[in-house]
């Protein structure tokens, strides 16, 4: 699913279609142990911003998932982390 070499992540939608995504970084927390992975499709949104994407990897016994980001504390680490990435890319 992950291919870290090429910063790709392949997902397959519920009619069975499969794409790849660009990643934009992964990190973990020492909190919960979470893979937390921020993907893109370069899609510009009507406000002129890229569509981001995120979710939680999960390797259980080789089966990969990417489970939905749902708490609102795990956003806010996603977003900070972003910002910071925004801001670093200006300097």
């Amino acid at each position: 699913m992950i291919d870290k070499e090429n910063n790709v992540i392949s997902l397959t939608d519920p009619d069975g279609n499969r794409r790849d995504y660009k990643v934009i970084m992964t990190f973990e927390t020492e909190e919960n142990d979470n893979l937390y992975v921020v993907y893109t499709d370069d899609v510009i949104d009507e406000d002129g911003f890229i569509k981001t994407y995120a979710g939680i990897y999960q390797n259980n016994d080789g089966k990969e998932v990417l489970l939905p980001v749902l708490k609102d504390e795990e956003w806010a680490l996603i977003e900070k982390l972003l910002a910071k990435i925004d801001t670093e890319k200006e300097d």
